[in-house]
């Protein structure tokens, strides 16, 4: 539940997305006895357009997405008005020092960051008050989500059997040689002594200048997915125990041999049912606020003029 609200914020953009508003000749919405200009439309899809995308929000919205987040922002301000939410001075500071310890900023320079964002910490102590209550409306009036079926947990997991997949992994042996006149010629003399019948792990040992050196060259089980992809194309064609052409790159060069691998399977439904429990209650959550947020546009005049 308060990961859901958490995101709702987020996505309506109460770190400042909509922190200051200017006089303009012209009303692109009208919410209740409040309007919204197109030049806080433009100047909040600017910043939205800026934003660094997070797990949350992926991708900024479009302009008609993002007035309608904005009417909705408006919306339960005027509901937090109307049903006297209230937040403390001390609940605000503890959001503002929480946010201020999660960027590891002193004080001074806290304050130097919003100031360049425009804002004074009197401007930001609003947003701030304006966020908490939205966000203890929000939890008082959306119901938390019931309980989740093993039913609907297992009817989940079939429909989407491609989301819960293991990676596939290779078991991963690896030598680096330094960019050095004399490279090529140790290159040459492991591929030889591999051929002989000298065993991988033993040349590692011997030659290899990177820190799995100390451990025979073995890199352990790696997700074939996070490898660079010019390594990931070597290693897919590779068979076991079969020397890798050389790769190149600003490390040097590099030797590979793959001591096993692991085929992507299907997760057993037990190892993710934590994890489909929440993606419902979640979903659950988004569709009680939907209907509650329309209830708040059914009793509120809303104008779009765009």
């Amino acid at each position: 539940m308060k990961k859901a609200v958490a995101i709702f914020l987020a996505a309506l953009g109460l770190g400042g997305l909509f922190a200051r508003a200017e006089t303009v000749n012209r009303i692109v919405a009208v919410v209740g006895e409040q309007v919204i200009t197109s030049n806080e439309l433009e100047r909040a899809l600017q910043a939205a357009q800026a934003a660094r995308p997070t797990p949350d929000s992926p991708y900024a919205p479009g302009k008609k997405e993002l007035l309608n987040l904005m009417i909705d922002k408006l919306l339960i301000e005027q509901e937090v008005k109307r049903q006297g939410v209230s937040v403390t001075a001390q609940e605000i500071e503890q959001a503002i020092n929480k946010k201020r310890e999660q960027l590891q900023l002193s004080p001074s320079d806290f304050a130097l960051a919003l100031r360049d964002q425009g804002l004074t910490m009197d401007d930001y102590r609003e947003q701030v008050r304006q966020s908490l209550g939205m966000a203890k409306l929000v939890s008082k009036e959306v119901k938390s989500p019931g309980e989740i079926s093993d039913a609907e947990i297992e009817s989940y997991y079939q429909q989407h059997l491609a989301e819960f997949l293991s990676p596939e992994k290779v078991r991963l042996l690896h030598i680096v040689v330094r960019d050095a006149p004399s490279a090529p010629k140790t290159i040459k003399s492991i591929q030889e002594q591999f051929r002989k019948g000298a065993s991988f792990q033993g040349l590692a040992s011997r030659y290899s200048e990177g820190e799995e050196a100390q451990n025979n060259g073995d890199l352990g089980w790696v997700e074939l997915a996070q490898l660079k992809p010019g390594v990931k194309a070597i290693i897919s064609g590779l068979q076991l125990g079969e020397l890798s052409p050389v790769y190149k790159d600003e490390a040097g060069s590099h030797l590979f041999l793959v001591q096993g691998r692991e085929k992507a399977m299907s997760l057993p439904l037990e190892q993710v049912k934590d994890k489909i429990r929440q993606v419902l209650h979640e979903k659950q959550f988004q569709d009680q606020y939907q209907v509650w947020l329309e209830r708040l546009r059914a009793k509120t005049y809303v104008e779009i003029r765009v």
